[in-house]
């Protein structure tokens, strides 16, 4: 089979007759080129099937123009509305994404998960998952930046984006004392992680401000048992609240719930977290904690952007910006009258 011969920058400018460096600017995404002068270089590159070769490009430029995203779930609508969001604004800026999950295997970015990453030499990493706390000073010593998107970055020394986790735990349980609720439950993810404890502590202190008090047979890590065993617990302790680390969580619990014969909204109220079906038409609504999702992935975005870009901002932090309202809808929970 004959060896196609490998298509150029000169080929692109003969074809288009623009010169090499403007040729250049337009696949780098660099500035001052006309829309015009952009498809003339496009259609070009269609016809003669030109790929740029990103390894040979960031060897030359020192930059892939990559940032990589990092996930444990990707299941989770809440991972593919926010990370459609990000991609958005970084391509906006001339950055493609690359994605990473560990496939549920661990709460934290651990160094297997980091080796793969850094070995595609992105220019930033935004990560969904906190590090593997042995693995900061490997982070740091690669010298690309990482934020992490969604929780505290305070413990490890980086840079967060993150909601207020404490406050919309305690909406959440507010909400529950006001539908009555005097037996309720948390369905958490991870017993070590920190939002999830944020959440914890904010449901479970405002349950004590109502004379509620939460103890340990009323706190299931959903992550870490048989969901039958989230289920079984809440059914046997005759629980007539649940507080759900997420909406996906709690979707599932309404859903097993329901096939047990128990009246959700009527027997039982239950909360999510995330107000994922203003993301997505889903089959049914559910009352969730919203920390406005929109507003979110965009702060990240830019988070990211501001240190790839070199700019130092004085933005003030999501978490002091953006409270988390209960959204009630559907008839998941039905405050009292």
């Amino acid at each position: 089979m004959e060896q196609r011969k490998k298509v150029t920058l000169k080929d692109i400018a003969a074809r288009t007759g623009l010169s090499v460096n403007t040729v250049s600017r337009v696949l780098n995404k660099k500035p001052y080129y006309t829309k015009e002068v952009e498809e003339r270089v496009n259609a070009a590159c269609k016809e003669l099937g030109y790929i740029v070769d990103m390894n040979a490009s960031g060897l030359r430029s020192g930059s892939t123009r990559t940032v990589a995203i990092l996930y444990d779930d990707l299941v989770n609508p809440f991972y593919s509305y926010t990370t459609d969001i990000i991609s958005k604004r970084l391509e906006e800026h001339g950055y493609n994404s690359i994605m990473f999950s560990n496939n549920n295997r661990s709460p934290y970015a651990d160094y297997e998960l980091m080796r793969a990453v850094l070995s595609r030499k992105p220019d930033g990493v935004l990560s969904f998952l906190e590090p593997a706390a042995d693995l900061v000073p490997f982070i740091r010593s690669s010298g690309i930046p990482f934020v992490i998107f969604g929780r505290d970055g305070s413990p490890y020394g980086m840079l967060g984006i993150n909601a207020d986790e404490v406050r919309g735990g305690a909406a959440a349980g507010r909400h529950l004392l006001e539908c009555g609720c005097r037996r309720p439950v948390y369905a958490g993810s991870w017993h070590d992680v920190k939002v999830c404890l944020d959440r914890q502590k904010g449901f479970t202190e405002a349950l004590a401000a109502g004379g509620v008090e939460l103890s340990p047979e009323q706190i299931v890590y959903a992550r870490e048992v048989p969901f039958e065993t989230l289920i079984e617990r809440i059914v046997s302790m005759q629980a007539d609240g649940v507080f759900c680390f997420n909406d996906m969580i709690a979707f599932v619990v309404v859903a097993e719930l329901e096939a047990r014969g128990i009246r959700v909204g009527q027997d039982i109220a239950v909360v999510g977290f995330d107000n994922v079906q203003q993301m997505l038409n889903m089959p049914r609504f559910l009352t969730s904690v919203d920390v406005g999702v929109t507003d979110f992935a965009v702060c990240g975005a830019e988070a990211m952007l501001d240190i790839l870009e070199g700019r130092e901002t004085e933005r003030a932090p999501f978490i002091e910006t953006h409270p988390a309202p209960v959204i009630v809808q559907g008839k998941t929970s039905v405050p009292r009258t």
